[in-house]
């Protein structure tokens, strides 16, 4: 019976050295020095306030934010994370689709994917337009009321060009800032 137990305990001291959890909250602090075996855990669930659908109108636009939550496997970093991933879609007054990226796998370059929780409080994105030639950027996200029903999301051009066909920077798709209301 004790080398059973003994057994047992060595077993589960192995398991627990090989995967660290560490919080979503405290990953800033790491500077992607991440211990292998590495998850970063939403152990706090505050990624769950920006889950759902978003939308809001700008300048004769409407646009529709599908998010979700998913943990993210990495085997060659031999790490797994806890993000959001966020698929949109854009129609003109006249209901014409400019962009939807609705149905897009996960992994997709299109599909917008978490980065980190920042010190604020908000949530830092990575953005890759259909465009080759601009069109990305990171997008930050903020729920700003107390039952979180109203989100502010801004986007940070980086301006990159991934073809050396660009004569010129592709027109920015999403909105430098708009304020959203989860339906």
């Amino acid at each position: 019976m004790k080398k059973n137990i003994t057994l047992l305990f060595i077993i589960l001291i192995s398991i627990s050295c090989k995967s660290q959890i560490i919080t979503i909250e405290n990953l800033v602090d790491y500077n992607s020095d991440l211990p292998e075996g590495a998850y970063i855990k939403d152990v706090n669930n505050v990624l769950n306030k920006y889950e759902g659908v978003w939308k809001g109108v700008l300048d004769n636009k409407t646009y529709e934010f599908r998010i979700i939550k998913k943990t993210q496997e990495y085997l060659e970093e031999r790490f797994k994370e806890d993000l959001l991933l966020m698929r949109y879609k854009i129609t003109n007054a006249k209901g014409v689709v400019i962009e939807n990226t609705l149905s897009l796998p996960d992994n997709d370059v299109m599909t917008v994917s978490g980065r980190y929780l920042t010190k604020s409080g908000g949530y830092l994105l990575r953005y890759i337009g259909r465009g080759n030639c601009g069109q990305n950027g990171n997008i930050y996200i903020s729920v700003y009321d107390s039952q979180n029903k109203k989100m502010e999301l801004s986007l940070q051009v980086d301006g990159e060009f991934y073809s050396d066909n660009c004569i010129q920077e592709d027109e920015q798709i999403i909105p430098r800032k708009i304020n959203l209301t989860k339906q």
